[in-house]
């Protein structure tokens, strides 16, 4: 079954050893507010502190044209086109979903979507997307992928995004990816209405 995100960061709840997320200017201060605190990695990232060591090399800039930092594919989600998207993946990853993804087999997006966005889930959302969490065609998504509420034109640009870092990368099935956050200032409070 589908694990359905908040509406707002007022339902998220850290706990344990759940993965605390790490940024620097202004996305530092989103985590600030939540008592997380970390290791800081470039300028208006979100990554969790686990991959920070990963990626603090290179710029949003770089991430977002190359699709890649050094030798690990990353996955960019820019809040500034898709914050319905970036909240969406930040809140999956403070729920315990990984960044840290890996491609799935070739088709395996199709089955992966239906077990997440089953008909009764998608009904929830209407008239927004259903957009799941880890990706449907990543070997981590399917069955218990997050699920949320987003705009359609969103999902149009990540289904690019991440068709666009498969392919930059030549991604093979098995092979890793990171997803990042870019621009987290524009990350909203709560998911966008219909």
């Amino acid at each position: 079954m589908a694990t359905k995100t908040g509406s707002g960061l007022g339902g998220l709840i850290l706990v344990g050893a759940l993965v605390a997320l790490v940024a620097t200017e202004p996305g530092q201060q989103i985590l600030k507010d939540l008592g997380v605190t970390g290791e800081a990695a470039p300028a208006d990232m979100l990554v969790p502190p686990d991959q920070v060591d990963r990626v603090k090399e290179c710029t949003p800039e770089v991430l977002t044209k190359d699709k890649r930092c050094k030798n690990l594919a990353v996955l960019p989600v820019d809040a500034a086109r898709m914050p319905n998207i970036a909240l969406h993946t930040k809140l999956a990853w403070a729920a315990g979903h990984p960044a840290l993804l890996h491609r799935g087999e070739v088709g395996s997006g199709t089955a992966n979507r239906a077990l997440a966005c089953t008909a009764a889930v998608k009904a929830q959302y209407k008239p927004n997307s259903c957009d799941e969490y880890p990706h449907a065609s990543s070997q981590e998504g399917g069955a218990n992928a997050s699920t949320a509420g987003v705009p359609a034109g969103e999902q149009r640009i990540q289904g690019g995004i991440v068709n666009a870092t498969y392919s930059t990368n030549n991604l093979q099935p098995g092979d890793e990816f990171l997803v990042v956050i870019l621009n987290t200032a524009k990350i909203p409070a709560e998911y966008a209405k219909g």
